[in-house]
């Protein structure tokens, strides 16, 4: 059996009303290797106690990425889950990427994903790999820290889980 050393973990996010056109997308993405994605979609309320336990769970697994992607389209602009993932990936320092959904209108997304500083990518499972594995050789990897443990430990003990 071959492993694939080289497969980046990217945190995946896009709007949840565009889930008909990301989920093929994502799958053609991850065919071929190189990279794994770190799905994070709800459909939970943004502004709810589940959403703060979601927003922690979801922190949690964005640490153990090199990298986020956006699938984007008209919705995005107004996906409040969207925007929090970016913005968290951003604080963390993660290269942000996003690729376009095909068929959809996005001018404005694109707008919104630049003032983010996310780089845009076509849709091209090649072109984000090739991102992806250019900013892993200019980080480090990541170190665990006893943060992070004790974080993802206390999530595991929550009925939510």
């Amino acid at each position: 059996m071959r492993t694939d050393t080289t497969r980046q973990r990217v945190f995946l996010t896009f709007a949840s009303g565009d889930l008909a056109l990301a989920r093929p997308a994502a799958a053609r993405l991850v065919t071929g290797g190189g990279i794994s994605l770190d799905q994070a979609l709800t459909s939970e309320p943004f502004a709810s106690a589940r959403g703060d336990i979601i927003r922690a769970s979801l922190l949690t697994r964005l640490r153990h990425c090199t990298s986020a992607l956006c699938l984007y389209g008209a919705r995005t602009t107004d996906d409040d889950w969207v925007r929090w993932a970016l913005e968290s990936a951003a604080q963390l320092s993660l290269p942000l990427l996003g690729a376009p959904l095909p068929g959809e209108a996005t001018r404005d997304s694109e707008r919104f994903l630049t003032r983010l500083g996310v780089e845009l990518v076509p849709l091209s499972r090649d072109a984000i790999v090739t991102r992806t594995r250019d900013f892993s050789v200019r980080r480090p990897a990541r170190v665990i820290d006893a943060a992070s443990i004790a974080e993802t430990l206390h999530l595991m003990r929550h009925p939510l889980r």
